[in-house]
């Protein structure tokens, strides 16, 4: 009889350790999940950073007129400003950040747009100008070089 409590003693301790173990390994996954989370944003938010930065950048340019996309590199290579004559009266200038391997966002890379005005040889940036997604009509229009 003393045989089977300390063996009944044992197997509740091992289906209790068995327990903590499942909660520590379903917990363990949770943690991993919210992790990729958090750096999938940080990578985002990175990406968008330096959009916002290149597009910066491509405004202090000076820009040939062209009814195709001219680009040009910033020296740190981080990406590039593409700027496109699209009518008479108006250029639209893109920005693209570049991206390694693991920054993979499905063969769509983030372009931030802003619409100008060529006036000589300079051009007026529109102050309420920026687009997130490609203004243009034909999709075809919106692929940089």
């Amino acid at each position: 009889m003393k045989m089977q409590k300390g063996a009944s003693s044992l197997v509740v301790v091992i289906m209790l350790f068995l327990l903590g173990l499942l909660v520590l390994v379903g917990q363990a996954q949770q943690y991993e999940i919210r992790f990729r989370r958090v750096h999938q944003e940080r990578k985002a938010l990175e990406q968008w950073n330096m959009a916002l930065t290149l597009l910066a950048w491509g405004t202090q340019q000076q820009w040939s007129l062209a009814a195709g996309w001219v680009c040009q590199i910033p020296a740190n290579g981080a990406g590039r400003a593409c700027l496109r004559q699209v009518s008479q009266d108006r250029v639209l200038l893109a920005a693209s950040p570049g991206m390694s391997s693991d920054e993979d966002n499905g063969g769509n890379p983030l372009v931030l747009w802003r619409w100008g005005m060529p006036v000589g040889t300079s051009i007026t940036w529109l102050p309420h100008g920026w687009v997130d997604f490609c203004p243009l009509t034909e999709s075809k229009a919106c692929i940089l070089p």
